[in-house]
């Protein structure tokens, strides 16, 4: 079920569109990762639903509820930026405590010692709650951004690339840690990253977006299955997906070089007509083999990439 849907999103900065009749739904309890590449439009829509930023047009409704005019303060969301946000003069503990002593939020000082010394033990900065924000290390320092959104137990966290600035062993402990605590609160998310690892790790679906639009939302699978846009195969998969020019023509797909034909009807474009295609193959559907036979096609391996147990 739908608990946050936004539809016809537009928001223009001058003369760029940042989002372009953006629509999107997230369902109660799963993690949706807005995945796309920089300058997609991924910032702008969690500024948008979060009530940061102004839309030029559309609506954002939570719960059924229209929030589209609300203000950020009166909307059930806790956001996480890239950039961590901290305030420096604030030990760790009361970094976490902010939102909770605030007066839309306030809470007894009882439960905020519950609450924040909870929120530190899952993510393992404990023992860092009396040190100040400049004696902690970069994924340090993040731990205490996302402890900080987890405490408030929103309607639906917004996390903006917060695992971006870190390195990758960082990064793959985090995205674990994230996947635990999902299972252990069952919070609604919208995660957006331009990582696909990321989002293949810790989402349940995942909505691809590129100039302002959302191109195709579904599971992992449904989009290696049936991709709608060369721009999904570019950004799913790890490597993506290799894109070729070629030609449809008497009932065949041929590369432009004429190095490959394929039958138009396994594509499921027996129907089409004629003209340029672009054929995109997954690299896991290629199978190299050292002798030839009547079902194989010559080429020539320009490079390899070692990776510990196998060679892509």
């Amino acid at each position: 079920m739908a608990i946050l849907t936004a539809n016809g999103l537009r928001k223009r900065f001058g003369a760029d569109t940042a989002l372009d009749g953006l629509d999107l739904s997230l369902n109660d309890g799963e993690v949706l990762a807005l995945l796309g590449p920089t300058g997609a439009g991924k910032t702008t829509t969690l500024r948008a639903i979060s009530g940061l930023e102004t839309l030029d047009e559309g609506t954002i409704h939570l719960d059924g509820r229209d929030i589209t005019k609300d203000s950020a303060r009166a909307r059930d969301f806790a956001v996480v930026f890239e950039g961590f946000n901290l305030l420096p003069p604030l030990s760790v503990f009361d970094n976490i405590a902010f939102p909770l002593r605030s007066p839309v939020y306030k809470e007894t000082e009882e439960e905020v010692r519950t609450r924040v010394t909870a929120a530190a033990t899952d993510l393992k900065i404990g023992h860092l709650l009396e040190r100040r924000i400049d004696q902690l290390s970069g994924g340090e320092r993040q731990r205490v951004a996302i402890a900080r959104a987890l405490v408030r137990r929103p309607r639906v966290f917004l996390l903006d690339e917060p695992l971006s600035a870190l390195d990758l062993k960082l990064r793959e402990a985090l995205q674990a840690e994230l996947s635990l605590m999902h299972a252990k609160y069952g919070a609604t998310v919208l995660y957006a990253t331009h990582d696909f690892p990321s989002a293949s790790e810790l989402a349940d679906r995942i909505a691809l977006i590129d100039g302002g639009r959302i191109l195709q939302v579904g599971t992992l699978d449904t989009l290696i299955e049936d991709p709608h846009y060369a721009a999904v195969g570019r950004l799913v998969g790890s490597p993506s997906m290799a894109l070729f020019e070629a030609h449809l023509d008497n009932g065949a797909v041929t590369l432009s070089d004429g190095s490959l034909s394929v039958d138009a009807a396994a594509l499921s474009l027996g129907g089409a007509a004629p003209g340029p295609v672009t054929l995109g193959i997954w690299p896991e559907d290629i199978d190299l083999r050292l002798e030839a036979s009547d079902a194989t096609t010559d080429g020539t391996v320009w490079a390899t990439d070692f990776r510990g147990r196998d060679r892509a």
